[in-house]
This record gives structure tokens, sequence and C-alpha cells, in this order.
């Protein structure tokens, strides 16, 4: 096997990790949620209210008039710390803003992860008699002195029937309490997240791929993207609820259930006025009981791994940092590259020098696979010769070939190893420079206004295109006389030669949706790549 044919094959391992990772995977992951989800219906049947009501050993719950109807004014009650400003509403006792002070949107107003006009944490409550709505009616609602905290109320203000605590904590955390006490019977209650989260960037075109919900539900954790929301939403009963998060490419609404947990049933779905991710979940049982109480902390601010750490429960799992096996590099990465920016404050120039230094420390080892490579270049008249001497036998040409590896110093396969080495460093890079929130509006020059994002106007997937052209160009061997070949070789030399434009072309197409950063990266990276070649060869015609 010539090193064209090992050199073509590495290129088609490189193009399959890049589909396997970016088209395949994604499939491969809906089919086993969807096989997850049929197995989950199959064994877990969800309590109705008709059986509820059926149990006649239950009796109906009081309820208050204040329940049913009230003519009162809904106002509004503001909690705020150094990091989040969030507005309460008496209407249902929900959130109706969530600011995040550190951040703006795209008109340079505080971020609301919320969409306009819309609420979170609106509840029903399930007795035997049925379901009664909880979201339209006005609480009372009393502030807390000495701490950071709103209750919401129905009933009498010494003995509520059913209360609504939300006290907020130093970070992006607000602890919630929900209460049913005073009723003859109570089967669970009914959480309403489907106003879902809003939009925080001004591109939105990777909505689809960005935009995730997530459920640890089960002691298992399924991300389903926008794109698997709309055509197959996770949906029914779950034995072990841990927490649930919706999210933008930047930030993050989780909620995660106090132990011990009661939720049971679980709806994800799509804000039909928004089209981002949002959830139902509910905690109704069949059995009954006069009390009823649930607490969680809802996590709303930036998908940051470190901050999600201190809330417990793997949520900094919620963080995107692609696949587990390669987390720990992402985290390096993403600490160096912070580290860098703490000296230079231009992340384009971070992303140059780390790739200069990523070149040093693989120099040693490219060093030595393009020294083989020339090697390679350097033995092509013998390799064709004894193809052409020992055409008709191929056991005796393997043996001479190796032969001639071992004589001349050279081995086929070395040009493939540095190339494998980077893939890990692709894949992790890519999370990082796609999804991490320092890399938020990060310019570098001129038309680079965000390297998180792809190049608007292509210009960085054309020069890496161009580039590796150069690079590829430079490591061909020399050509003989295609009238001295044989049939094969002329199909080999055929072969490279497509390849060498064929290549630079399919790389173009993958490239130009990834972020800027990245392809910023590999093109410098190839740039380098191209200098130590070009001196590796000068010394090489120096020493002949």
């Amino acid at each position: 096997m010539d090193k064209r044919t090992i050199t073509a094959l590495a290129l088609m391992l490189v193009l399959y990790l890049v589909f396997d990772q970016f088209f395949w995977k994604p499939q491969r992951d809906r089919a086993a949620q969807a096989a997850r989800q049929a197995q989950t219906e199959s064994t877990v049947a969800s309590p109705t209210p008709d059986t509820l009501a059926d149990d006649a050993s239950l009796a109906a719950p009081v309820v208050l008039d204040s329940l049913v109807s009230s003519s009162a004014e809904a106002t509004e009650i503001v909690l705020e710390n150094a990091k989040l400003r969030v507005g309460f509403s008496t209407l249902g006792g929900t959130i109706s803003f969530i600011q995040l002070k550190e951040f703006t949107n795209t008109d340079t107003a505080p971020l609301n992860l919320l969409p306009a006009g819309a609420s979170l944490t609106g509840t029903e409550l399930y007795h035997p008699a049925g379901t009664t709505d909880l979201k339209a009616m006005i609480f009372e609602a009393k502030q807390e002195e000495g701490t950071n905290a709103v209750v919401f109320y129905l009933g009498d203000a010494a003995k509520p029937q059913i209360s609504k605590r939300f006290e907020l904590d130093d970070l992006y955390g607000i602890q919630m309490d929900v209460k049913v006490d005073n009723m003859a019977a109570v089967n669970g209650l009914m959480l309403d997240f489907s106003a879902g989260i809003a939009d925080s960037e001004k591109n939105i075109r990777a909505k689809a791929q960005d935009y995730r919900l997530m459920l640890f539900a089960d002691n298992s954790i399924n991300k389903v993207t926008l794109g698997k929301l709309k055509k197959n939403p996770p949906q029914g009963s779950i034995g072990s609820f841990t927490w649930a998060a919706i999210q933008t490419k930047y930030f993050t609404i989780a909620l995660r259930e106090v132990e011990p947990p009661l939720t049971r049933n679980f709806s994800g779905m799509i804000n039909p006025e928004t089209g981002n991710p949002a959830f139902t979940l509910d905690s109704r049982q069949k059995d009954a009981k006069s009390t009823w109480q649930q607490s969680f902390t809802i996590y709303a601010g930036p998908s940051d791994a470190e901050l999600l750490k201190g809330y417990g429960r793997q949520m900094e799992r919620i963080a995107e940092r692609g696949a587990g096996w390669l987390r720990w590099l992402a985290r390096f990465f993403t600490w160096f590259l912070n580290w860098l920016h703490g000296y230079v404050r231009n992340y384009g120039v971070v992303i140059i020098i780390f790739a200069l230094l990523l070149k040093i420390i693989l120099h040693p080892l490219t060093h030595k696979s393009m020294d083989a490579s020339l090697k390679m270049q350097k033995i092509q008249p013998q390799m064709q010769a004894l193809q052409q001497k020992y055409k008709n036998d191929p056991k005796t040409l393997q043996i001479e070939m190796s032969k001639l590896y071992k004589e001349a110093g050279a081995n086929p396969l070395s040009g493939c190893l540095p190339l494998l080495l980077q893939m890990p460093i692709f894949f992790s890079l890519y999370n990082v420079l796609r999804y991490s929130l320092d890399m938020r509006n990060a310019g570098f020059m001129l038309w680079l206004k965000d390297l998180s994002e792809p190049d608007p106007y292509l210009i960085l997937p054309i020069l890496m295109g161009v580039f590796m052209i150069v690079q590829s160009l430079m490591m061909q061997p020399k050509r003989g006389n295609i009238e001295e070949m044989d049939e094969k070789q002329r199909a080999a030399a055929s072969s490279q030669k497509m390849m060498t434009w064929m290549m630079p072309i399919m790389m173009f197409f993958i490239f130009r949706s990834m972020p800027a950063g990245l392809v910023l990266y590999w093109t410098v990276f190839n740039i380098f790549s191209i200098i130590q070649q070009y001196i590796l060869q000068k010394r090489h015609q120096n020493k002949e």
C-alpha cells in the first residue's frame, strides 16, 4: 500500500469522523430516544383523572372562593441580587421576567430570558374531583423581612391553602417551594414552563442545532436539539426526576427538584410563538394526600459549567462541551484560552497564538512525519520500478517494498498520525469556540465581528482551502513520465491529482458553517505546517 493510498484512507477517516459527529450521531440519538420513550410508555402507565375520581375513599377538596374567581388586579413584585433582577406577578404567583444584569440583548437592553408577555411556574392542582388551574387566579403576596424572598398565597394569611415561595440566592438560583395544606385530598401539581426561553442572539440561523432541551431522569441524561424536538418531543412517565433544562446557544433555564423527587410525568414541547424549547411536568399520583409540598431550584443564567456545577446533581453537564470522553480537553482549552485572553485582549490573536503553541508542541511528531514523507518522495522511482517488475507477483512486491522502506528509513503510515491526533483537538475546540460564553460577540478584525459564528463572507474557508491545496502540492512526489507508467501507476497518479483538488473543496463546504474561530485556528495551523514543510524540504535539498 503506497503513501497516496494511505493518505486517501486517512482523509476518508477524517471525513467519516466529521460526518459521524455532526450528521449520523444525531440520527442515532434520535432513534435511541424514540426507543427509550416507547419502553417507558409501555412499562409505566400514567394515572388518569377518571381513575383518581373513582377512589371513593377520598373526600372532595375544600375549595376557597379565591380559588375560583377574583376581581382584584394583578401586581408585580421585583427581587434582585448582584446577578439577577426577577419580576413576579400575583397573577398565578408566577415569574414574569428574568433579567441578567451582566449581559445585554441585541439592542443593548438587559437580557431577559423570558419571551415578552410570558411567565413561568404557572401551577395546576390535581385532586379527586378533577383539576384546578391556578394560573388565572390572583394571589396575595408578602415579602419576608431579612430575606430576598416573596410568598404568594391563597386563603387565610395565617393558614393558607396554597402558597408559593420564591427566594433568590447570590448567583443565578431561585428557590421555589410550593405547598398545599388544609385540603381534604391532593393528588399532585403541574408546573408550567411552556413559555420556554427567549432568543438572546441576533444570529439564530443555527437555532435547530444550538437550542436544546435536556432531561435528567431515571439516572440518564437525554439531550434533544430543537430540530429533534420538533419531530419527536420527549414525553411520558418517569420514575425518578432530577432536573430539566432548556437552553439557547449561551443561556439556560433549568429546574432541579429538591429531594425527595415527586415528579412523575414530563412533556417536552415547542413554544409556538417563539419556536424555542419548553416543557411541563407534573407529580400526579394515584394516592391522594391531605397536604402536598414540593421544592425546586430554578437556575436562570449563562450555560457556564463552573456555575452550574455549584448547583449539584451533574448540572454542569448542561453546558455544551462535546462528547463525555473529550470534556476534560474542552475544559482545559477553555481555561487556557481564558488565561491567554487575560494578557491578549483580542480573541482572534489568542487563537493564532494557541495554534502556534500547539504547532510547537507537536513539532517533534510532525517533523518526523514530514521527514518520512520526504523520504517516501525520494524513493518513488525505486517504488515504481519494483511495481513494474513484480506487477504479477503481489507477495514478492510486498516483501521488496518493505525492504526498500527499511533501507530508506521511510514509513508510509507516518503521515497519518499527526492528522489523527488533530481530531480530538478539533472536536474539543469546536465546542469551546462555538458555545463558550467568553466567545460571545468576540471579534477579531475587519469583517470578523463574532468568532463563534460562521464567517459571513466565507473568506476564511476559502483561504483555508487555498492553503490546503498549497500544502498538498508541496507534499506530492515528483511526477514521472506518464508514458513509462503502467495502468495501475497511472490510476494512482490520477487519484492523487483528484484528491489534491477535491479534498479542499469538500473541506470548504464542511467548514463554511463552522465557527470562524475554528476555521481561523485550522487555517493558521496549516500555514505553520506549510512553513515547516518548506524549511524541511530546503534542508533535504541542501543535504543532497
